[in-house]
């Protein structure tokens, strides 16, 4: 009994939804990194022998200080005058608003200081610094 033959030298796998799929994977994870990336501010943070891990640090926005002075509000770079309008939007927006400083150890203490008193004129008590720690005396 001879098998029929006939249509079998058309059949193709299709491959149009796959390189759709991955063109869309390849599309995602270049938005990912490059957003991922963005809110990244280097900052040489300081050494400090009684440095702890703070509690529930996911609730806090983030206010970072780079080595060239410049400060950031979460990702975005910002005049210190700026800094006050961003904090008092993010205290309406979110009602009792708790922040992370990361200064850079290169920064002068002056400007720390402007950024804390901007803080606090905004009514924000609960301030956090981060640190490295370290075994001895840093």
């Amino acid at each position: 009994m001879k098998l029929s033959t006939i249509g079998t030298d058309d059949a193709r796998f299709d491959m149009t939804p796959m390189m759709d799929i991955v063109f869309q994977l390849i599309a995602f994870f270049m938005i990912v990194a490059t957003y991922v990336t963005r809110e990244k501010v280097e900052v040489d943070l300081p050494l400090a022998v009684n440095a702890a891990i703070a509690e529930n640090q996911q609730d806090r926005a983030l206010i970072s200080i780079s080595i060239d002075g410049q400060v950031w509000a979460g990702s975005r770079s910002v005049s210190l005058d700026e800094l006050a309008t961003t904090v008092s939007t993010w205290i309406a927006d979110n009602g009792e608003t708790k922040i992370v400083i990361r200064a850079d150890r290169s920064n002068s203490y002056g400007l720390v200081k402007q950024v804390m008193k901007i803080c606090r004129d905004a009514g924000i008590a609960d301030i956090i610094f981060s640190s490295f720690q370290t075994e001895g005396g840093g």
